[in-house]
């Protein structure tokens, strides 16, 4: 095992997991604003409906498929990769289970929380991508098709969710507003944010589980 690798994937942990953490409470804000969830959120509450299993495992569930899936085009798995498999999910089922964000009753505040939810979800995935310890399941399929077809994150992105949305409303999970803002919008949020930061992800180089072990060529 490499030990300045591993010393860096330690060193990076705690922001690696503050931005699972922001994406969580921004996914439990669009929640409780009732107006539509992100095109993953959709497909998520469209399997729970139809399964009964709690939304944040239905993530977690979501997140193995997309990473199996992925082995196929060649985009591996990091640290960053699993953890955010399990902990997003986690972290939505915790905050909703502590109530530790008030409900939203009144439109002001409904729509105060989808925006707020919005930009912080969009917000994390960048905190987190920036850590360089693989990108999530979701996320990694992103990067990995915007290297692959040299599109930018604010075309590629749509593409994907707006594919995702139209399988999460067929299975009945809800969809409004917030489901337009972020299959429409939410690329050109992820992109300004990037742009903002000076964070591309093509030149990003996210780390794989065999370069802990010294392993080179993922290919």
């Amino acid at each position: 095992m490499q030990k300045e690798t591993l010393r860096k994937t330690l060193i990076r942990l705690p922001k690696l997991m503050f931005g699972f953490l922001i994406i969580a409470i921004g996914i439990t804000l669009t929640l409780y604003a009732d107006m539509g969830l992100n095109p993953w959120g959709t497909f998520h509450q469209g399997v729970s409906e139809i399964t009964g299993i709690k939304f944040g495992v239905v993530s977690q569930l979501t997140g193995l498929v997309i990473i199996i899936i992925s082995l196929f085009i060649k985009l591996y798995p990091g640290i960053g990769t699993i953890l955010n498999m399990y902990f997003i999910g986690y972290f939505v089922d915790l905050i909703d289970q502590m109530n530790l964000i008030p409900q939203s009753y009144t439109m002001p505040t409904r729509v105060i929380y989808l925006l707020v939810g919005t930009f912080l979800f969009n917000y994390g995935v960048y905190y987190y991508l920036c850590c360089e310890l693989g990108a999530g399941p979701r996320d990694g399929l992103l990067v990995g098709l915007v290297k692959i077809t040299g599109l930018s994150v604010s075309i590629m992105r749509p593409i994907i969710e707006v594919t995702i949305v139209v399988i999460g409303i067929l299975l009945g999970g809800s969809y409004g507003v917030g489901t337009l803002l972020n299959a429409f919008g939410g690329g050109y949020i992820l992109n300004s944010i990037f742009k903002w930061h000076k964070f591309n992800p093509k030149e990003t180089k996210q780390m794989v589980i065999t370069d802990l072990f010294g392993v080179k060529e993922h290919s």
